[in-house]
């Protein structure tokens, strides 16, 4: 067996024994880094790694986490988001810090920043794969084009994935890409990538990585079949906000439905019962972010419109889903060195309601499964809610 190539590291609670909250922000961001590192530079010397890649609550001082990340991994490439979520072979946590160490003997990784999501254009986004390409290019490893895939994390409240995704779609052309947008632990307040040693809003980052490695790209969801069917009768495409469902005020009409009354709706109702969309003869979840109650307005995590029909539909087996997938996947690949995925904030909430959270740590553990919890994830050009998104590296 060839020696380990990718490490992942979860760092320990926060300390409870410090009261002041300002104390306790910076005091679990210097624990944080901390654990992370002393795991992974346990195994690795840092001129071994050709990558750092970090997944942060929010709940941590975030210019005290750029200082001691990029103090514990000197003269290493690290990049990252905030998030709603981190897990590894440890199981889910939140107000946690998530690194995955790529290391330089299965890897190269060229990075870049793309700022003002809404306004790149095809130009643009074109120049940015090419110089991706180049510097990959000038890398004393190479790999073929076909032993390439694209990873990006992005702003999780920009409403800008859809237009970053169509114009970065032919600017990578068959490389397959996937990723996730940042969360901030439910609070939908701020989400930032983090690069060159900063944490940015209304960004995305991009990795482009090749490796030696057998992969695949894949992503997986636990619709079952439809229920209803509802029509968007009043929107604001902008807000991605529904504000009337079949002519009736839309939370209230949504509420109704289930039997609730519209103050009742929380993020785990949302992900007991989604909404979807059918796009090319299958149906994709638009999850729903929040409601309004004094405009009767639901705000969706992807794009909607009027006049698109929304369907309720029911969902089967989250965790049966994704095991039949990985294990899929290991009889077309082999063994699992690793999995890097952005599995959606509310898929965790689904699990744990079900209170099987010993049943996702055994598929985690199984597979080396390592990741975030993301408010959408993405594969290809297409914006996604509710699915758990990644990659998969065989062992060899």
């Amino acid at each position: 067996m060839s020696k380990t190539s990718i490490l992942s590291a979860l760092s320990q609670p926060a300390n409870s024994q410090v009261n002041n909250d300002n104390q306790a922000s910076l005091y679990g961001a210097k624990e944080a880094c901390r654990d992370v590192a002393n795991e992974i530079l346990a195994n690795v010397k840092c001129d071994e790694i050709e990558l750092l890649l970090f997944h942060t609550s929010t709940l941590f001082d975030l210019d005290a986490v750029a200082k001691e990340i990029t103090a514990r991994f000197p003269h290493v490439n690290i990049v990252g988001c905030t998030s709603a979520g981190e897990f590894n072979k440890n199981g889910y946590g939140t107000e946690k810090l998530l690194a995955v160490a790529f290391l330089k003997n299965e890897f190269s990784i060229a990075t870049a920043l793309v700022p003002n999501l809404g306004e790149v254009n095809f130009d643009e986004a074109h120049d940015i794969a090419s110089g991706l390409r180049r510097a990959l290019q000038g890398r004393e490893r190479r790999y073929d084009t076909e032993q390439h895939f694209v990873i990006s994390v992005l702003d999780g409240l920009t409403r800008h994935e859809e237009h970053f995704l169509e114009t970065f779609a032919t600017a990578f052309g068959n490389i397959p890409h996937l990723g996730g947008s940042a969360g901030d632990d439910l609070k939908l307040e701020a989400t930032y990538v983090f690069y060159n040693g900063e944490f940015h809003r209304d960004a995305a980052v991009l990795l482009l990585v090749g490796t030696g490695k057998p992969f695949t790209v894949f992503s997986i969801d636990h619709i079952n079949s439809p229920v209803s069917k509802l029509v968007v009768t009043h929107a604001d495409p902008e807000s991605r906000t529904v504000y009337e469902i079949n002519g009736e005020p839309a939370a209230q009409y949504y509420a109704s439905l289930l039997g609730m009354k519209a103050e009742d709706l929380t993020p785990d109702v949302f992900s007991m019962f989604p909404l979807a969309v059918m796009v090319g003869g299958k149906y994709f979840i638009r999850s729903i972010q929040k409601v309004d109650l004094a405009t009767n307005g639901i705000t969706f995590y992807c794009a909607v419109d009027i006049g698109i029909i929304l369907t309720f539909v029911q969902l089967g087996d989250c965790i049966e889903a994704l095991e039949s997938k990985l294990d899929k996947l290991r009889a077309q690949l082999g063994e699992p060195e690793f999995v890097y995925a952005c599995d959606c904030f509310l898929r965790r909430l689904e699990i744990q309601q079900g209170k099987n959270d010993h049943e996702i740590r055994r598929l985690q553990q199984r597979y080396n499964v390592a990741g975030f919890n993301a408010y959408g994830e993405h594969i290809h050009s297409v914006h996604l809610n509710q699915t758990f998104t990644g990659v998969y590296f065989a062992a060899q």
